[in-house]
């Protein structure tokens, strides 16, 4: 069988309702799944240990996979045993192990496709001076790149230059006081600039940062400050969003909506949620987002929080396109944000504890992993 291009020019990411979306998606990812059953043995014993029917009636009723299962196997779909694939892999800070997804140039493709899609829609499409919170290693990895060198790249189209200002020292990261100078002035001149790191990352410099500079002023509305991660170190110092957003915007000079947090994993690359105005988070329409009751697994209704599962259309090369989470969300609204965007918005509300972390993805993976042994451990 062939995979078509999933993602259609003509089409913005959000302008589609739920209900037709659900309708496109239920069609596409039966073809994906069979895709990845037919090329990928591993996963075809995993989903044979789930003994579905394989009508798939709805999309919650399509077979997922604990994120965990990334930390242990090496899960790979290659028609052809000869295609080149590139390694991502998670930053590994709960467990010691990352998880490891594979990537081929079909799938890379489509992951460039969706964030060119997602972030013009946030961001808008201008290229402005580019100021990364983190080292120029960070970026680098042909072969093997982290989840903060691949978040570094997916904004890299946005760039009129870059100014990575953060240094390597002893294995700590400090700002380099002279390259952000540089960056600065570049961003200054263009009266508007984009910057990302990681949420503990910009935290920490920007720490520095108001011991060194004045608060800034004149950057316009194309400015953006972009974050992902790093959340749990922030809570243990009782520093929370809404407080990180208001310093750092406070800082720059501009609205706090231009602080924006984007949620992804390296178990989904390709996919990125961030915040809108009403700082919620919304699902393009080639991928969804379920709400799971942690100890059941059960769909949840709006209003409730759970575990995420997420689901998208991109991943060829790994049977990554339909994962459960460690993580805690809420279903918010459908079709109805005051930001205008169709489709499902949830709000993230952070790591499940072990226990029910324990309690459902774990169990899960056991049980899945445990029917056959065929699986090729790391």
């Amino acid at each position: 069988m062939s995979i078509h291009d999933c993602l259609m020019e003509q089409v913005r990411p959000y302008e589609m309702e739920q209900a037709e979306k659900e309708t496109y998606l239920l069609k596409e990812f039966r073809h994906l799944l069979q895709w990845h059953v037919q090329h990928c043995k591993p996963y075809r014993h995993l989903v044979e240990a789930q003994a579905r029917d394989g009508q798939y009636a709805a999309l919650t009723d399509l077979p997922f996979l604990p994120t965990s299962i990334f930390k242990e196997f090496e899960l790979k779909t290659a028609a052809n045993k000869d295609v080149k694939m590139k390694t991502v892999q998670s930053s590994s800070t709960s467990s010691g192990v990352p998880s490891q997804v594979f990537i081929d140039e079909r799938t890379s493709a489509r992951q460039r496709q969706s964030l060119q899609a997602i972030w013009n829609d946030h961001i808008g499409v201008e290229r402005r001076p580019y100021i990364i919170f983190d080292t120029m290693q960070t970026a680098r990895g042909k072969q093997v790149m982290s989840a903060r060198g691949a978040a570094i790249m997916s904004l890299m189209g946005y760039a009129s230059e870059f100014h990575f200002v953060m240094d390597d020292i002893h294995g700590e990261l400090r700002l380099n006081p002279e390259r952000f100078e540089q960056a600065l002035q570049a961003a200054r001149e263009a009266g508007q600039f984009i910057a990302y790191g990681f949420t503990y990352l910009l935290h920490q410099a920007h720490e520095q940062l108001m011991t060194l500079y004045e608060a800034q002023k004149g950057f316009d509305s194309q400015t953006f400050l972009i974050h992902s991660g790093g959340w749990k170190r922030l809570e243990h110092m009782r520093v929370h969003k809404e407080t990180f957003n208001q310093q750092i915007s406070q800082f720059w000079g501009i609205e706090p909506s231009q602080v924006i947090d984007f949620y992804g994993l390296v178990e989904q690359t390709g996919v990125v949620y961030p915040d809108c105005s009403a700082g919620n988070k919304h699902v393009p329409y080639f991928a969804d987002v379920i709400i799971r009751a942690p100890h059941t697994l059960k769909p949840l209704p709006v209003g409730e929080t759970g575990l995420i599962q997420l689901i998208s259309l991109l991943p060829l090369s790994s049977p990554n396109f339909s994962v459960l989470t460690d993580d805690l969300g809420e279903w918010v609204g459908t079709d109805e944000c005051p930001c205008g965007r169709k489709g499902k918005a949830f709000r993230f509300k952070g790591r499940a504890p072990k226990a029910e972390a324990r309690g459902c993805g774990d169990v899960y993976a056991e049980e899945i992993m445990g029917a056959d042994t065929k699986l090729h451990a790391k």
